[in-house]
């Protein structure tokens, strides 16, 4: 594929971030400090090959969830480029759209560059199978587990290409195969970590894998029609995965992407906190000054409870925006998070909602509020509503949302009556014209 063959070079410039290198040109120039696909292939360079995988998915997620995530109630259009409103009002099947677009040729790198890592690190474990080796090689696979995760969450079709040899169209009914691949490669980081003794690295894996199972189960739900009637996914790997993790993680445990000045910025915080093109949704979720939409003035959504703005969301908006307060502008380092101890105690709450299990559901909504002071739950609401509710909050901004909005008949008030998240729910994103254009194998926009 054309896109790959372009930027490779300048993603392998990538992969030695914090190295020091006086010049990484993607001209072809005689330069002695010219980094070549051979130099990653080398064992020194295995830290650096997966740091750069990691960079490659931050990256990557950073822009390619605004585009998704505006589609839902988390985020609204509020600036001046059309094609943010269109997906705002949930027209997202459109591949000429330019952020959609520009977005998938950074998520197909992301998934080309962690395929490349794991495929380095299995030759070098396959030769000398050290502890830091087999740690790095543990580390490459929980990355790519999670690029495929994001993938088979958000993509209605996916091509998988090698650099300049072009893949084919994956094709929607085989787009489960993608997350059925995610768990096969954190099937391995499991392994690993397990093996090396490394309980954070386990942690990580085996929470990414009790997402990459539950967002499975949805697929079954969405795929070929929104299955409505049913939402509630029950599964006992993905349970023992997150018990697994509750049990021994920190209750405070989250698996993010981070972003600093010494590194880079993230796409989404800067187009929301700089830019001001999108700003976390007006009707629902946060009021703000109408006259500088970019400022905050206060939490809309409510815990149904306490009745009072969830704190769950007062804390993401601190987080994001600057420490102790959410009236600020933010800035362009806003971390993202892709799953934590939370996630995986409302994984294990669904499940026994979904069995029957009233006494492990409410022991998990309640361990859930715990955590935030909120007052228990006992029935106040249905446990189906608090259920929505704790998703809604514990995890916002965690590229879930539409998925839950899909199977649990939730319509965004923006969305057009026309647009594919109403006329065809389930709908995800498509193989764009940056793709489409440079493959033989598509058909060119």
């Amino acid at each position: 594929m054309k896109t790959f063959s372009r930027s490779f070079k300048s993603l392998a410039c990538a992969l030695f971030v914090g190295v020091v290198l006086s010049a990484c040109d993607v001209l072809d120039v005689n330069n002695p400090n010219n980094l070549t696909e051979e130099s990653i292939e080398a064992v020194a360079a295995a830290s650096a090959v997966v740091n750069g995988a990691v960079a490659a998915n931050a990256t990557a997620i950073s822009q390619f969830w605004l585009g998704y995530l505006i589609a839902t109630d988390e985020i609204v259009w509020i600036g001046s480029r059309d094609a943010w409103g269109q997906l705002d009002q949930g027209f997202v099947s459109n591949p000429n759209n330019e952020f959609t677009d520009d977005a998938y040729k950074v998520l197909s790198q992301a998934r080309y560059m962690a395929d490349r890592a794991v495929g380095i690190l299995d030759g070098h474990v396959a030769e000398t199978p050290t502890t830091a080796l087999k740690t790095d090689q543990a580390r490459a696979y929980l990355h790519a587990g999670v690029i495929y995760t994001i993938i088979g969450e958000s993509q209605d079709d996916f091509v998988i290409s090698d650099k300049a040899e072009p893949g084919s169209a994956i094709g929607t009914p085989n787009m489960k195969n993608i997350l059925d691949q995610a768990i096969q490669k954190l099937d391995k980081a499991v392994t690993v970590a397990q093996e090396v003794g490394n309980n954070d690295l386990l942690n990580r894996a085996q929470a990414m894998r009790a997402r990459a199972r539950h967002s499975r189960a949805i697929w079954d739900k969405l795929k070929p029609t929104v299955n409505t009637t049913a939402p509630l996914i029950t599964n006992a790997q993905m349970v023992a995965d997150a018990n697994a993790v509750i049990s021994r993680a920190a209750a405070n445990f989250r698996m993010q992407y981070t972003f600093s000045s010494s590194s880079f910025s993230s796409y989404i915080s800067s187009e929301i906190n700089s830019r001001g093109e999108q700003q976390f949704d007006t009707t629902s979720v946060v009021s703000v000054n109408k006259a500088a939409p970019k400022t905050i003035l206060g939490v809309k959504l409510q815990d149904p409870i306490a009745l009072r703005a969830d704190p769950r969301i007062v804390a993401f908006l601190t987080e994001w925006k600057a420490p102790d307060t959410i009236d600020k502008a933010g800035g362009l380092y806003a971390p993202l998070t892709i799953t934590s101890v939370k996630h995986m105690r409302l994984i294990v709450a669904e499940d026994a909602l979904a069995r029957g299990d009233d006494a492990t559901f409410t022991t998990q909504i309640n361990a859930v509020r715990a955590m935030d002071g909120l007052p228990a739950w006992s029935g106040q609401i249905p446990a189906l509503q608090i259920l929505q509710h704790e998703r809604r909050t514990a995890l916002f901004l965690t590229g879930l949302r539409l998925l839950d909005m899909y199977r649990f008949g939730v319509r965004d008030p923006v969305w057009h009556t026309n647009a594919d998240t109403r006329a065809r729910p389930g709908t995800l994103l498509p193989i764009t014209c940056i793709e489409r254009n440079a493959n033989p194998n598509l058909t060119p926009c």
